[in-house]
């Protein structure tokens, strides 16, 4: 089976120079070049799937390094021009730089396949998991949303004949040397012995290859080629002259359901403050709903509020707490595994209303009782589909991001009464409400629950904040509690969020992106 690889590009731009090639030409690199493909890969592996073993990443990549072929989106190439401090000639120096890119639909595909390449289930299974990491290609503004793909394009850009008027030079790894060291450098072991080896003579954290060398290695060498690699020419379709107007994706029906934030400050919370976040998060949208009710009609009391926005307050008119689980969840989340808040979202199955989506859209910050502030960007406010992001994701195996907390305490008499081995210790009953939780939950076979450390930083539940400030009597930091890893026959979409306070960022769980197999 041959192996295809889809990608696309969020912000509708591919920034990338082609190499032996300065960014002031204003030429860009088009399609991307195999060898900065792999190349990203194993930065990606090196930077957040280091439990795969150099041999694993290299049974991978070996079958990648022959001359892949494309399909190449509608495109255009573009440029902008700046105008950037120098000082050359004194504090008012300006130099004119050029930033030159491709232009595509953000929607519109690019393919990257390998006819002849054969990798086993469990390998493809490793590369997806590499693909799902890769955020950007070329420069950091390339954004990038990569993936194994299931169908098979027809290929519109491959390797040249040698009749090809205009071919197009593609960097491309070379089978035979990528993997080679010949070239790699190589540190004195005098001055290893000695421990006189300065910090600037290693090279980054990766393997002995011609493909992980690095830009400065190689320009300090002066190689007329770069080792590992060879120059392959294509056909490239013609770019298009006309302007690409983004399809329009008009709202198929139902209200919008999720609101995405990025979180900045000067220092991010840590991971463990998910629930005061939450809870202020939710505050925070309130007062804005009263604000604009006040603003639009100055005679409705505060309590209408619970009437006017029914997502967010997670109450009726009469100020009862909705049941069913269709009102608002606060989930701030820890998305890059650096064990600290960066992400906002908020999901309500049964839609936001316009005042709610206003309010959305006003919230700037979150301003806190010690004086810190934290500022909110919002990425965008519309349905499950039009997002990419962890929580959101379709996956069989998904672990806890932070505890679960049960909603119950034994039951020790009456018909449902739970069983003495139910509730042996407080990890053995957590986990047994949450299998309990999982049923009640129209999802698939349950597999497996086991018992495990939470996020990437392996924290206890302990070290989490699990009560609530303001709600009266709130007994969650007394409750048993754990983090788990849930196994399921077929996959899930998320988000998924169970237990007490799940709608203050408790319970989340997200894909298991280290061990996607569940094995």
């Amino acid at each position: 089976m041959s192996v295809i690889i889809k990608l696309t590009f969020p912000a509708g731009r591919y920034h990338a120079t082609p190499w032996g090639r300065h960014v002031n030409e204003g030429v860009v690199e088009w399609p991307p070049s195999p060898w900065r493909l792999l190349r990203a890969l194993i930065a990606v592996w090196r930077r957040t799937c280091p439990n795969f073993s150099e041999t694993q990443i290299r049974c991978i990549l070996e079958p990648l390094t022959q001359p892949p072929q494309f399909h190449l989106p509608s495109y255009r190439i573009a440029h902008t021009r700046h105008y950037m401090p120098w000082e050359k000639k004194g504090p008012a120096d300006r130099t004119l730089v050029f930033d030159t890119f491709v232009s595509v639909a953000r929607r519109d595909p690019l393919f990257i396949g390998w006819p002849n390449a054969e990798l086993s289930p469990d390998k493809q299974s490793v590369l997806a998991a590499l693909l799902t990491n890769l955020s950007s290609l070329g420069r950091a503004e390339g954004w990038v949303h990569a993936e194994l793909a299931t169908e098979q394009p027809a290929w519109n850009c491959t390797p040249a004949t040698e009749g090809d008027p205009n071919p197009t030079p593609v960097l491309c790894p070379d089978p035979a040397t990528a993997f080679e060291d010949k070239y790699y450098p190589s540190l004195d072991p005098k001055k290893l012995a000695k421990r006189k080896v300065k910090p600037s003579e290693f090279l980054f954290d990766c393997p002995r290859w011609h493909l992980c060398l690095d830009t400065e290695t190689i320009h300090a060498q002066k190689w007329s080629t770069v080792p590992g690699t060879k120059w392959v020419n294509y056909e490239r379709p013609q770019a298009n002259l006309s302007p690409i107007s983004p399809k329009r994706h008009p709202n198929s029906g139902g209200k919008r359901t999720i609101a995405r934030y990025l979180v900045d400050g000067p220092v991010l919370p840590l991971v463990t403050e998910t629930l005061p976040i939450a809870e202020q998060a939710r505050r925070a949208l309130l007062a804005s709903c009263k604000y604009l009710a006040r603003r639009n009609d100055p005679g409705p009391p505060d309590t209408d509020i619970w009437r006017l926005a029914p997502a967010l307050s997670g109450k009726d008119g009469e100020g009862r707490p909705r049941t069913g689980h269709q009102h608002a969840y606060f989930l701030p989340a820890d998305e890059d595994g650096d064990g600290r808040i960066d992400h906002l979202t908020i999901f309500a199955p049964m839609g936001f209303n316009d005042l709610e989506c206003h309010a959305i859209n006003r919230l700037r910050r979150l301003e806190f009782e010690e004086g810190t502030r934290l500022q909110l960007l919002l990425i965008g406010l519309g349905k499950e589909q039009d997002f990419r992001a962890p929580l959101l994701d379709q996956a069989t195996v998904w672990v806890s991001a932070t505890p679960f907390v049960v909603t119950r305490y034994p039951k020790r008499r009456g018909v449902k009464r739970d069983r003495p081995e139910d509730y042996s210790s407080p990890k053995i009953f957590a986990c047994h409400v949450l299998t309990q939780e999982l049923k009640r939950r129209e999802l698939p076979e349950i597999l497996s629950v086991d018992e495990v450390l939470i996020g990437a930083h392996k924290l206890r539940s302990i070290q989490f904040k699990r009560f609530r400030s303001r709600k009266r009597n709130d007994d969650g930091g007394r409750r048993p509690a754990g983090g788990f890893r849930i196994t399921f026959a077929q996959p899930v979409r998320g988000p998924l969020c169970l237990g007490h306070s799940c709608h203050f960022g408790l319970g989340l769980f997200l894909p298991d992106r280290v061990n996607p197999s569940g094995r």
